[in-house]
């Protein structure tokens, strides 16, 4: 094999195994960076929902960003654990971006806010 074969193999080989590595880690395909505490961390049921209660307004205020947008308490963790978190489903990237300007800007809810694309 000549050596411009091996010098042009390589170097696609390298490519490939660049463009894995980076896929891998979010690079070229980005991955949701929403995340919630470990479920050890999160508050009860009955306090999200009571957080949910004194916090009406803003939650009205994140439905009417967009239609698919729904505000409840949520339960990320395997049954039989008391523990939960406001949760915000949404449709689009818009909304999405909505939601996180909207929150950034307000005191939030007391508890964690945990996004979740429908």
């Amino acid at each position: 094999m000549r050596l411009i074969s091996k010098i042009v193999i390589g170097a696609v080989a390298v490519a490939v195994i660049g463009t894995g590595a980076a896929a891998a880690l979010g690079g070229v395909f980005p991955m949701s960076s929403d995340t919630h505490p470990p479920c050890e961390q999160l508050p009860t049921a009955a306090e999200a929902n009571a957080a949910l209660a004194r916090n009406q307004a803003l939650a009205q205020d994140i439905e009417a960003l967009g239609g698919g947008i729904s505000v409840g308490v949520g339960s990320p963790c395997p049954k039989g654990q008391d523990r939960a978190l406001i949760q915000v489903t949404y449709e689009s990237k818009s909304e999405r971006d909505a939601i996180g300007g909207l929150l950034t800007r307000r005191d939030g809810f007391g508890v964690p806010v945990y996004l979740v694309e429908r």
